[in-house]
């Protein structure tokens, strides 16, 4: 695996904070399922639960690939709490996409983003995939395919912040899946 190549890729897009890992070692759990359709605003968006595969089915998903990438995207918050987080997310969203669509182009036609956040990209979602008005850009976060996020970091050996009432950083994850 010319991980050389890739990582070039991802410096070329602003990324610096990444590890590899292997996708056989995602932790999926149906307990994150569950926190997607009970308490999250975006379930039922179009790259969210139930528009999704199965709990099992997403397993079986990682197993097909043998070598992944965690990316770790960071945004100070100042202290009046000023950040845009919409615009921050949609930069970091198609800084993403064209990381993606990079390495495709380079021969790893398995390429695969989890893209750090659930899909914000149209302001009217359809609400289904096969109605979607974006269907390039809307990629399954982490959590919309079962992963559990922090447990799956600290397992690759990355550092996630604890979630606390005074954050100072925003701290966001997404996964390259790559054959």
């Amino acid at each position: 695996m010319p991980h050389t190549q890739i990582e070039t890729l991802l410096t070329q897009q602003g990324f610096t904070e990444y590890c590899w890992m292997n996708p056989n070692e995602i932790v999926v759990a149906q307990w994150v399922r569950m926190k997607c359709t009970f308490g999250c605003p975006d379930y039922g968006l179009g790259a969210c639960p139930p528009n999704t595969p199965s709990v099992e089915d997403c397993r079986a998903f990682f197993n097909e690939y043998s070598h992944g990438l965690i990316i770790k995207m960071r945004k100070e918050i100042g202290p009046d709490n000023d950040f845009k987080q919409a615009e921050w997310s949609e930069l970091m969203t198609t800084r993403l996409l064209e990381l993606e669509r990079m390495v495709f182009r380079k021969g790893f036609v398995k390429a695969f983003l989890l893209n750090h956040t659930c899909c914000n990209s149209c302001k009217k979602c359809s609400r289904n995939r096969i109605d979607c008005h974006d269907k390039r850009r809307a990629k399954p976060s982490p959590e919309a395919m079962a992963v559990d996020v922090f447990q799956t970091v600290k397992n690759a050996g990355m550092q996630i912040n604890e979630i606390s009432d005074k954050m100072t950083e925003i701290t966001r994850f997404a996964f390259l899946l790559v054959e």
